[in-house]
């Protein structure tokens, strides 16, 4: 531990922490943040940066022209603000590499969100109570006071444990040894995931199971849905219902017919402004504008528009094609980069390799449903797994 904590190892402790403290503090990410970019500036230069970086910064350049062309630029502030997020990338690049630096923050990472998990369950009874004790159903009662664990709102604490999860689940299946304690975590991520009622999160974390599943027993894919159903008929009834309003709809509580509005808006803003967008912000303010004709006004007031639940139409529509295309370019590319290196890399660091890609693969379809880069904290997860490099020869821990 004294050997860990010597100056040299500062950076990848401020940057590794600022990555792994992502799941349950934003405060203490980006404080650690700030202090891992001080100490990593000057290695910025030399860094092993993951593949399309160079993304990265045509991203930064269009989110600047959109928001120069939009109608009220400085309203673009707090999207131009959020580039400090996206300094993780060079920070972890410059000081963590190697597998001891990789396993420490992902260890760090599951313990950090383990305690999450366990207090979302703390919040799940108290929420259960309540309702019993107000007389109210528990689905209107819960809606909208969902579980959220350490983070502010249901959806940041879905993405985090998606993350957590699929990490934890990818040691179980090509680790060994495998130790309970991970095998557990996976089991309580996946159950706070279904007991914050996030449909899109639970959809991404089925693909991103499939896809481990496929690379450690391929056979066993097709017995999926049979288990998904087992699983299905132990629930408790609210988080059955809650499963099946993704295809049956139940009136102002569900948010399919909302989200079906906000796509169709969304797509009118893009035949519009191809190229730049509405503007970074802009959202809200033009919503009205783009809506097609049949959706109700006023607005219903249960709907919230300020973005369009959706990342690949929500970047395209306020920053233009070009700029959907880097952000989203980068994050395949690198997907695809993960799954091959798991391919080659020694049986110790695999793990993390599938883990990476199966987080990828979750985060790419759980956006079809919800902005989910819109949260600091997945967006810091997201940058900060892709940077890793499990198998670099720096390892300094």
């Amino acid at each position: 531990m004294h050997s860990i904590l010597q100056r040299e190892h500062w950076p990848a402790l401020a940057a590794g922490g600022a990555l792994a403290l992502s799941v349950v503090s934003i405060a203490a990410s980006q404080t650690l943040l700030g202090v891992a970019i001080l100490l990593t500036f000057r290695r910025w230069h030399n860094a092993k940066y993951p593949p399309g970086a160079l993304l990265l910064l045509v991203f930064f350049g269009l989110t600047l022209a959109a928001a120069a062309a939009s109608p009220v630029p400085q309203m673009a502030w707090p999207q131009i603000r959020k580039f400090y997020v996206y300094l993780i990338v060079p920070c972890v690049a410059a000081s963590c590499a190697g597998q001891l630096h990789a396993r420490t923050i992902l260890g760090t990472m599951g313990a950090a969100g383990a305690l999450s998990a366990i207090w979302s369950f703390v919040q799940y009874a108290k929420r259960y109570q309540g309702a019993q004790a107000a007389g109210t159903p528990f689905p209107a009662f819960y809606i909208n006071d969902r579980i959220t664990g350490f983070m502010s709102h249901w959806m940041t604490f879905a993405g985090t444990m998606l993350c957590v999860g699929l990490f934890a689940a990818a040691y179980v299946l090509f680790h060994r040894p495998v130790r309970w304690r991970v095998a557990l975590l996976a089991a309580m991520a996946a159950v706070a995931i279904n007991l914050a009622w996030t449909r899109g999160v639970l959809i991404g974390a089925a693909a991103g199971g499939l896809y481990l599943i496929w690379f450690w027993r391929r056979s066993l894919v097709l017995a999926t849905p049979f288990l998904a159903a087992g699983a299905f008929f132990v629930m408790p009834e609210p988080e059955q219902a809650r499963i099946v309003s993704i295809l049956k709809p139940r009136g102002e509580l569900d948010s399919n017919s909302h989200r079906v509005a906000l796509f169709r808006t969304g797509v009118e803003m893009i035949k519009d402004n191809p190229l730049l967008g509405v503007g970074p912000e802009q959202i809200r303010r033009e919503f009205e504008r783009y809506a097609p004709e049949d959706i109700p006004r006023p607005i219903p007031r249960h709907w919230f528009i300020g973005h369009l639940h959706n990342i690949y139409i929500q970047f395209a529509a306020d920053r233009g094609l070009p700029a959907m295309f880097a952000i989203i370019g980068f994050v395949l590319w690198n997907l695809w980069a993960k799954s091959r290196q798991a391919r080659t890399a020694p049986v110790e660091t695999r793990w993390i390799y599938r883990g990476s890609a199966a987080f990828l693969i979750g985060l790419l379809v759980a956006g079809v449903f919800e902005h989910n880069l819109a949260d600091s904290e997945i967006l810091m997860l997201t940058l900060g797994v892709i940077a890793l490099q499990p198998n670099a020869a720096r390892d300094i821990l």
